[in-house]
Formats: structure tokens, sequence, C-alpha cells
């Protein structure tokens, strides 16, 4: 069965891939779909910005964050992080008349779906609205703070290969010291042995 096949509920299929007028359009229609087949989809980043506007979304499962295990109180298992691998993308294509692209990049969870509260309304409370967006911001900033000690690491050794090369630099600086050092030490001449004499020195004293 293909991405676009019709999939029953709870099966963890993900949505079909289309074109949309707008990122909201987009976003409220896959994450509707994904909904009905027991899971969820958020967004991890926004990224390519044109006109100060972001022309990329990265999409991930809202199970795609770090497992992590609490003590405070028993969390509900169809909502913990389980480093789901699901992602997709959304891309807003100039050749598409700033249409947006939504397209899976990897078609896979590692969780059941999750089972539907027996209140339908009770997901949509203003309590668990809060709590997940709050799970989402955090998942969020777990994956940029990996990314920016990854960028940290690569600048950390530039600097340690600039510092090697000025360290080479300065040895090569000290050699050719140390050879003009060498080279004055031979031509000093003592002064008893220099003559005083001259034109200047041997003409009468006024």
């Amino acid at each position: 069965m293909t991405t676009n096949d019709v999939a029953p509920p709870g099966s963890l299929r993900s949505p079909p891939e289309a074109i949309f007028a707008t990122f909201e359009e987009l976003i409220g229609s896959i994450q509707r779909v994904a909904k009905d087949q027991g899971f969820g989809i958020v967004k991890l980043r926004a990224s390519n910005y044109r006109d100060h506007k972001p022309t990329r979304y990265d999409l991930v499962c809202d199970r795609g964050g770090v497992k992590y295990n609490s003590t405070a109180k028993k969390r509900n298992p169809s909502t913990r992080k389980v480093d789901c691998p699901w992602r997709a993308k959304a891309v807003c294509e100039v050749q598409l008349q700033n249409q947006w692209r939504f397209q899976v990049q990897c078609d896979q969870h590692n969780h059941e779906p999750r089972v539907q509260s027996g209140n339908p309304g009770q997901e949509n409370t203003p309590t668990a609205q809060s709590i997940r967006s709050l799970t989402n911001k955090m998942d969020r900033m777990s994956h940029e703070i990996v990314q920016a000690f990854d960028r940290l690491d690569q600048r950390l050794d530039n600097i340690e290969k600039r510092l090697d090369g000025m360290d080479s630099r300065i040895g090569s600086v000290e050699g050719h010291l140390n050879n003009m050092e060498s080279r004055g030490a031979g031509m000093d001449v003592p002064m008893d042995n220099m003559e005083m004499g001259g034109p200047m020195l041997d003409g009468p004293v006024m």
C-alpha cells in the first residue's frame, strides 16, 4: 500500500503527498489525517527564509523526541517520546507559484497508534493543548541545542587548526631570528682593535 492509498483508522499511515495553497492549509489537513491514523504531526523547525518568511518546515511525529523518564507522575504512554523516526517536509516552491508541497521523507513509526480518549473533547481542553504546545517547544529546543553544539564543535576545530598554523609560523620566525643572531655574533669587532685615526682626529685641537 503506497502513501496515497486509503488506510483504516489507527494504522499509522502517512497523509497523502499533495500541493496546498498555504502552509496553514497544509498543516491543518495533514494533522487531521494523522490524528485519524493514531499519531500527531508537529513542526520541528523553519528554514530557507525568503523575504523574512520561512519557505520550508521540517515536520516530525509528536512522539519523535528523545526518550526520558519522569518521576513526577505517571505519564500517558501514548504521549511519551520514543524517538520516532517519522519525518516529512513542507516546501514553498516558486515553480508552483509559491504553493506548498507536502512530502514524506521517512514513512516509519516505532510505536503503536494512539488510543482515542473515551471523552472526545478531552484532548482539546486548554490544559491538554498547553501541555502539547509546551512539549513540542521542548522538543524543538532540544534539537536546536544539539545542532548548536555541533556547530560549536566545528568552530572549535577550525580555531584549533588556525592555532596550529600560527604555532608553525611562529616556530619558523624564531628559527630565522636565531640564524640572524648567530650570523651577527660572528661579525662583532672589538673596539680595542679599531684604529681611531683619520683626518678629523689627527688635526690640531682648537
